[in-house]
Parts: C-alpha cells; structure tokens; sequence
C-alpha cells in the first residue's frame, strides 16, 4: 500500500463515553493520524438521576468528525467508514421519526430500583444469570429502565416507538437504520447472550413486544452509506459506510488482543475492570461475574468489575498532596510521576501498611456493597510515601484475587494486558506483574476503545483477514513488565494478610449480598 496521505485509506471511529466523545481518524495500517476529544457535563437533577439531552452526543460527534478532517488535511474521499463504540446501558426512548421523547438515561442513573427490586423477586436469578449473563437485574439495567418508563412516565413509554440504547440512537442519526449489535444489548436485561436475540421472557414480563427494539446485528456490520444530509453536514461522501461497532468494553478487549486463550486484559481507570475471553462461560459458579458477548458468535467476554482503583489514588492525591501539586505543576511535570517516586522510595509491602481498597464496596470477587476502605498497619514510621505505596498495591492485590476468580472458573491465563490510566505507570506495572508472577504487557496506544474499534472496522473493509493479523499489526511496540522472582516471594505474605484482613472485617461490614 502506497503510505503516502494522498492515497492511504482512512477510516474513522467515534467512542461515546460517560463524559466525553472521543473522535480518531486511524490510515489502514491502524496508525492513528489524528484526533479529538469534547467534553460533556451529565444532568444531575436528583441523587438517582443521571441523564444528557441525546442530541448532545450526536453533536459532539459531528463536531469530533469535522475536527478529525480539519486538523489532518485528509480529503473526505479517503475515509471509507465510520465505526462507533459506546457506553453500555444508557437508554433513549425515541418516536417513529427517530426523534428522541426525554433526556438519555445514563448507565449511572439508578431511579429505577424499585422496578429492579420488582423484577429480581420474578425473575428467578439463576435463569437471570443464564440468560443474560448478568448477576442481577440492577437499576442501570435498560430492562429496569424501560419499566421504569412505563410505570412512571407512560405518555412518554406510549408515544416510544424504539427502545434505544446510545449506539443505536447514533447509528439512526448516521443511517437513518434501527439497528443495534450484540456487545452492546449483552448489559440490557432483554438480550439472551447465548441465542443472539432479544429474550421473550424478559419482554412478557415488562410488557414490551419485540418490534419495539432494533433489529440485532453482528458487530462490525456494515448498514450502509451515510445519510445524504448528515455526509453534507459532516463533509464526507454520502458513500462513506457506517458500520455497527461495539460496547466500549469489547472494543477494549480486541486493542488488547483478549480474544484468544490465556490472555485476560486489565483496565485500571477509576474503577478496576478486569476482561477474559472464553467460549465455554460458567454460568453455576456461586461467584456470578458478568458475561458479555463478544465481538462474535461463541465468544464471551467474562468482566470482574471492582468500583473503585485508580479513583483512590486521585482521592489521596487531592485531598492530602496539595504540595506535591504545586511542586509538580511548578516543574512542569505530571503529578501522578512524581507521586509514583515517592511510592517507590518504600519496600515491598510498603512496611506492613495494607489498603482494603473498597471504598464504594466490592462486586467481584465478592458481592459486599457494604464493604470499605481500610488502612490497616500504621504505626509511628509510616509516612505519606507508605500509604501511596499501599494505594499501588492494593490494586494489584485486587487484580490477583480477581484473575484467581477467573482461574476457578477453569480460564487460563498467562499474560496480563494493561489498559487505561494506571498503565501509564512503570511503578504500578511492575507492582503488577510482581504481586501476579505474570508478565504486565502495555501497548503503545491508550484510546483502547477507539483502536479495538479501528480494528473491528479494519476487519469488515478487508483490511485484515482476521483479529489476530489486525492486533500483530499495533502490538510491534508493547513493553513488557516481567515479574522478578526477588519480589514475587516477598508479596506473598502482605496478599494473604489482604485477603485475611477482609475476612476478618466481614463482620463488621455486614454479610455479602
């Protein structure tokens, strides 16, 4: 292929956050060539309500496209998609015209519990789990919503003629196609994982017939050219393809190259998501873990999910380094280098200091929201470089008793894939790989959302005959983090006093949901 930019092709990928669109414009080799990024700031109007006018999205899309072709020079014929990824859970209700009837509910609003309480007490959770891979039917749920819509707004559910989830809603402003994929619908409540379709008994029960959901198809499917006006608006070609994506998460997994055995991908953001491919998910196992759906049929993807990681280390930064702020923005440096050169000033085990990091409580391994964050072993010689130390480990401790979960589950694992935030540390990889004895592989590129959407799209124009060509193509500058053997033996004692220390404060906390 000639890379030059007059004849490279291009294509472009839209990730629809929680808070943000990020818009990146990726040549055929999966270099990203250009990129943009808007913020938004989510309604809030009650404690349980979290909502975005949809339109929002969509104009911060449109926005992100027309910077992507300003900034890179690219003419518009050189671009041959669009692909998006998104946010599960969020729900739009919208009429026959496409038109949006309120505000998206975000995956964060919770004002439908009692619909979930109700649903959970009819719904027998083992055929829940079985069905839908979900351990419960939570308020985020898009079932819960939609329930929720009908109980409490029926003028709105009445005049609904499509449930939307977020890429569904963007895929009909794009196309003007109902249409959705199976990633995204594996958080809904409604969606079987194991059959592909919507699933009847989840509908009867909320009273919702199946026509009025979007037709479901395979990620990385291609529904067509884009709308006249919007190619217009856009300055694209109306011949440009837009093609079905998928949830962030699954995005996330095939950036990493998590879709092949014994590997399982990390992501350590605010919260600790944890990501293993399988095609034989456990749905007996008394521990539940959410199972998504693949990028493909057979697939699954099995997420433990812990609340709260890297958001901690932004809690202590902000509430008790304010000089080390000052220190660092006078020096021009990113604070979070200089903190991890503190924590690295302390031993192993940061000197008997352990952190139960579950500050907003655990889901995985144990479903204990009642749990909390606690420092355990202070005593007169610990010093702010000690609890940071603490904070690191504490993660890792997290991520080997989840990666233990996923081993009991009978999945394999021998490489570690670090994404998000976290990765960015050398300190936090290597704490990592030691507390684990498994290599921490980093990839070059942080968006992993946008580039396993770049790969999915790659895939569907012919690019790349399979997932594993299209990952050999962006894996040519991972680093490695090997563990030393020196540090593995000397983590062993402080992990099982974690674990120990959890156990002994269950009592305390409460019993496990």
């Amino acid at each position: 292929m000639d890379g030059s930019m007059s004849q490279a092709e291009y294509l472009i990928t839209l990730d629809v956050g929680t808070t943000a669109v990020k818009a990146a414009l990726f040549e055929r080799g999966l270099n990203r060539a250009a990129f943009s990024s808007e913020e938004y700031q989510l309604l809030t109007p009650r404690k349980d309500i979290v909502e975005l006018d949809p339109r929002r999205y969509r104009d911060a899309c449109c926005r992100g496209i027309r910077a992507l072709l300003n900034s890179s020079g690219v003419s518009s014929e050189r671009v041959k998609a669009l692909i998006l990824t998104t946010q599960g859970e969020t729900l739009i209700p919208v009429d026959q015209a496409g038109n949006p009837l309120s505000n998206a509910m975000v995956w964060l609003d919770s004002r439908a519990g009692g619909e979930a309480e109700w649903l959970s007490k009819v719904l027998p959770a083992q055929e829940y789990y079985s069905h839908t891979g979900l351990p419960e039917t939570g308020p985020a749920n898009p079932l819960c919503k939609v329930l929720w819509l009908k109980n409490q707004e029926p003028e709105i559910f009445r005049a609904t003629n499509m449930f939307l989830l977020l890429e569904d809603y963007l895929l009909f402003q794009l196309t003007g196609r109902f249409a959705s994929e199976q990633s995204l619908l594996s958080s809904a409540g409604y969606f079987d994982i194991n059959e592909g379709c919507y699933w009847q008994k989840a509908l009867d029960l909320i009273g919702v017939p199946v026509e009025r959901f979007p037709d479901i198809h395979p990620c990385g499917s291609d529904l067509g050219p884009l709308n006249i006006e919007v190619a217009r608006e856009l300055g694209l070609l109306p011949s440009t393809r837009v093609l079905t994506g998928a949830m962030d998460q699954i995005s996330s997994a095939l950036a990493a190259g998590n879709f092949q055995p014994g590997i399982v991908s990390e992501t350590t953001g605010a919260a600790l998501i944890i990501a293993a491919s399988t095609e034989h998910p456990d749905y007996t196992s008394p521990r539940k873990v959410s199972i998504y759906r693949h990028y493909r049929p057979g697939l699954f993807l099995i997420i433990p999910y812990c609340p709260t990681a890297g958001i901690i280390l932004k809690w202590f930064k902000d509430e008790f380094c304010p000089l080390e702020s000052q220190e660092s923005s006078r020096l021009g440096r990113e604070v979070y280098s200089l903190l991890d050169r503190m924590a690295d000033e302390v031993a192993v085990g940061a000197e008997g200091l352990i952190l139960l990091p579950h500050f907003s409580g655990t889901l995985n391994p144990d479903l204990n929201l009642s749990a909390k964050g606690v420092f355990y072993g202070i005593g007169l010689q610990t010093r702010k470089a000690h609890f940071l130390r603490a904070i690191l480990e504490s993660v890792g401790y997290m991520l080997r008793e989840n990666i233990e979960l996923l081993e009991s589950m009978g999945i394999s694992i021998h490489q570690i894939r670090s994404q998000g935030g976290g990765a960015r540390s050398t300190l936090w990889n290597s704490i990592k790989a030691d507390i684990n004895n498994k290599p921490i592989v980093v990839g070059a590129q942080e968006e992993s959302a946008s580039l396993g959407a770049a790969m999915l799209g790659a895939l569907a124009l012919g690019w790349y005959k399979n997932p594993a060509e299209a990952h050999a193509q962006i894996s040519r500058e991972e680093r490695v983090f090997a563990p030393d053997p020196a540090r593995v033996g000397l983590y062993e004692k402080p992990y099982q006093t974690y674990k120990k220390l959890y156990a002994a404060l269950q009592p305390v906390f409460g019993e496990p949901h």
